[in-house]
């Protein structure tokens, strides 16, 4: 994809030459007058910007500040680096320090041979690509960080990330949420009858129907084993054990059936739920685990839940 450039720069006959330039050589653009408008511009186009062609001395806001500007807001919000080619008439050695200085990469000498500039887009070109290459890169190994292998949901540490936000939530709005932990019964029989590809099948299947029932919001998270974490957000305790049973009747309604043999499976569901001010995520989680426990001790394949 063609670069998106940013072109900022007071004098409309400068800003117009560049444009055409720039189109003349593939590149889309955007266009500023001034800093206070590249800021704004980068505001809005953040997302898909590859590079700013700056003015230095511009009026309302000059160069150097728009760009200093823009770089706490990138630090801020943890986006990644946007080059910036700083243009000025000034070819004096503290100008070009204080752009570079500023945030800037390169510094133009104006007027601007066409010849130079088609070579420093060439190379501005190869660093967007790469860029997005690191952006593209980093997403994928985020996305393995986080993702259970077998069942493609969140795995332990995801899920906790994702319990804590939605505890902060709860203590910032007052809306109670609750907290589940659910295994699957006599796993290891099935294991052990069926083998560790039957088993594997079967965790990927509940996973699948869990998955396509969801309510907006809920997540569902792989602990370890046969073991897996829900979370359903905005969930008043009298709606609990109706919403757990559900997906506990989701698991165990039909058999699971791999290489065309039907395998029985079932769940336990231990519930916690969580108001604003009773504990921390170790303790949420502890007191569903307890549940879960008596759960398994008590027959298993039901949803336990003790109001505190």
């Amino acid at each position: 994809m063609p670069m998106k450039v940013l072109i900022v720069d007071d004098t409309n006959t400068d800003r117009l030459l560049l444009k055409l330039h720039l189109a003349k050589l593939g590149y889309r653009t955007i266009e500023a007058s001034n800093g206070k408008e590249a800021i704004e511009q980068f505001t809005a186009h953040s997302d898909d910007l590859d590079l700013i062609l700056m003015d230095v001395q511009m009026p309302y806001l000059n160069g150097f500040d728009a760009v200093r500007s823009i770089r706490e807001i990138q630090e801020q919000q943890k986006q990644e680096w946007l080059p910036v080619i700083f243009l000025s008439a000034s070819a004096e050695d503290d100008d070009v320090e204080d752009g570079i200085l500023a945030g800037g990469d390169d510094y133009l000498i104006k007027p601007i041979s066409q010849k130079i500039l088609s070579a420093k887009m060439l190379a501005m070109q190869r660093i967007a690509d790469m860029r997005r290459r690191l952006v593209e890169s980093n997403l994928v190994l985020e996305e393995l960080a986080s993702t259970d292998h077998l069942t493609g949901v969140a795995n332990r540490r995801a899920f906790e990330v994702m319990l804590e936000r939605e505890m902060s939530f709860t203590r910032r709005y007052g809306m109670p949420m609750a907290c589940a932990i659910f295994d699957l019964d006599k796993f290891k029989t099935i294991n052990d009858t069926y083998g560790h590809d039957a088993g594997d099948a079967v965790l990927v299947e509940v996973v699948r129907r869990i998955n396509k029932n969801l309510r907006d919001g809920d997540v569902i998270g792989r602990l370890g084993g046969e073991e897996f974490g829900m979370i359903l957000p905005k969930m008043h305790e009298e709606e609990m054990l109706s919403a757990f049973d559900r997906y506990r009747t989701i698991v165990a309604e039909h058999p699971v059936v791999h290489e065309g043999v039907e395998i029985p499976v079932t769940a336990s569901i231990g519930v916690a739920q969580y108001t604003g001010d009773n504990g921390d995520k170790l303790t949420l989680l502890k007191r569903a685990d307890e549940c879960l426990y008596e759960a398994k001790e008590t027959g298993r394949n039901k949803v336990v839940y003790h109001s505190e």
